[in-house]
């Protein structure tokens, strides 16, 4: 017999050499590419290194950052992404291009910064840099199609490009990236995505009421049927939300969940279930950003944990699939109402989170019902003596998670709609609910709940 499409797919993506000087020597460049753009273009403050500055950071070691939790919890996991691919795209598996993510955001840490290393830019840049790095991997093969030319072979390199850059430099510099063959590297994976844009109405600050903004959002599911779930993210689903109005753009929310290894079994009745161990990344921020205003924020990018699903198909135009999930949280951030250093709003801290999923479908799956339930708790350890007064004294050494205490952080939100065929167009409504708690150890304990609604309509394409 054949292989089957996912087996070839995973022979495909596969280079044959793994080089491994060639990574280390793109990570090298990439950041000192970094470094010459911010130290002679952007001429920012913490690329003016020298001798004496990296003596300072391997002499201080690792302290917690007061950076904005996009930029620690998104945009550093998109560069170590960079640095993943780096090794994947030449030769090396998942497991086996962690170590090269690591090495590039050590190399950044203690060499091309004046700051303090960073103990969890370290952490984000590895743990979810890996996580995006493989994602974005994969999705680049899913795209790439060597037995096409023309126009259409173009506009998916590009594409190729656009989500994963380093894999895309690889190909050109190989020269595969023109080369036509009838091998169709990944292009048969199965994959569900969904596009979408609408109005949600949500409460941006803690005084104040409900206001509208305009949400783009994106769903994507790798594999959705989990065929031959045999390696490191051989599925994996996407949930992007971005908002914007009132003078404002951000990531509303952003939930990535993929498998590190699965056991399915199917029952005599047909239906299936199977229990796994799962990479998550969770993310949720709101708009604003004052002093005892801002409603919340709340994010886990270093979280591993058990996980199982049961499918089933109880009558011929009805189906329903639930999943659950528990998950150990080694890095995360939660608003704080009291915390507030340089340009810092939250406290770092780890915990356990679980969470769960029910999805139901009717009438050919024509009518969808989506639940998605979700608790998570984060303990700040290393914190601050409550007679320190951080509005007052210099702060720029000050080493610390943030405010001792917990946070306990809730969303349930719930999707309802109707849609028109297996790709086509599709309309929804999206309520939510948030609720945060956070005990301080030092200060009054806070809490705040508010609901979300979305209308939208949106799009799907399967890809078989």
């Amino acid at each position: 017999m054949g292989q089957s499409i996912i087996d070839r797919a995973k022979r495909d993506s596969i280079p044959l050499y793994k080089r491994t000087l060639i990574s280390a020597g793109e990570i090298i460049a990439l950041n000192m590419g970094v470094w010459a753009f911010d130290r002679y273009v952007a001429k920012s403050d913490f690329a003016y290194i020298s001798k004496r500055t990296i003596k300072e950071n391997i002499s201080n070691g690792f302290a917690w950052d007061n950076d904005q939790i996009g930029t620690n919890f998104i945009m550093h996991p998109y560069h170590g992404s960079l640095y993943f691919n780096a090794a994947r795209s030449n030769g090396f598996n998942y497991y086996e291009s962690i170590p090269f993510t690591m090495f590039g955001s050590l190399m950044w840490e203690f060499f091309l910064e004046k700051e303090s290393p960073s103990i969890n830019d370290l952490l984000t840049t590895t743990a979810a840099g890996s996580m995006y790095g493989e994602i974005t991997y994969r999705l680049s093969n899913r795209v790439i199609d060597n037995s096409t030319s023309g126009a259409n072979r173009v506009f998916r390199e590009i594409l190729a490009g656009l989500l994963s850059p380093i894999h895309e430099i690889n190909r050109l510099i190989s020269g595969d990236a023109w080369k036509r063959s009838y091998t169709n590297i990944g292009n048969r994976v199965p994959l569900d995505f969904n596009i979408s844009s609408g109005c949600v109405w949500l409460r941006p600050e803690l005084e104040k009421g409900y206001r509208p903004y305009a949400q783009i959002a994106a769903k994507l599911d790798y594999n959705p049927d989990m065929i031959e779930v045999e390696q490191p993210y051989d599925w994996f689903s996407i949930d992007l939300r971005f908002n914007t109005g009132h003078r404002s753009f951000y990531v509303n929310k952003m939930d990535i969940t993929g498998v590190l290894w699965n056991k399915p079994y199917v029952a005599k009745n047909g239906s299936e279930w199977g229990i796994g161990i799962y990479q998550h990344f969770d993310y949720w921020d709101s708009p604003t950003r004052k002093y005892h205003k801002t409603p919340y924020r709340f994010a886990q990018v270093l979280a591993l944990g058990p996980g199982v699903y049961y499918k089933s198909k109880p009558a011929k135009d009805f189906s329903l699939c639930w999943k659950g999930y528990l998950t150990g949280i080694g890095l995360g951030g939660a608003l704080s109402d009291y915390y507030w250093v340089d340009l810092r709003d939250y406290n770092f801290g780890s915990g356990m989170s679980a969470k769960t999923s029910l999805s139901i479908s009717a009438f050919n799956k024509q009518l969808r019902l989506n639940i998605t339930a979700g608790n998570y708790t984060l303990f700040t350890w290393n914190g601050y003596h409550a007679n320190r007064q951080l509005r007052t004294e210099n702060l720029e050494m000050l080493n610390v998670q943030g405010d001792s205490g917990y946070t306990n952080f809730t969303s349930i939100d719930a999707e309802l709609g109707y849609w028109s065929k297996e790709n086509g167009w599709n309309i929804c409504l999206a309520p939510e609910w948030i609720n945060r708690y956070t005990n301080y150890k030092y200060h009054p304990s806070r809490s705040f709940s508010t609901w979300n609604l979305c209308v939208k309509a949106g799009y799907t394409l399967q890809l078989r």
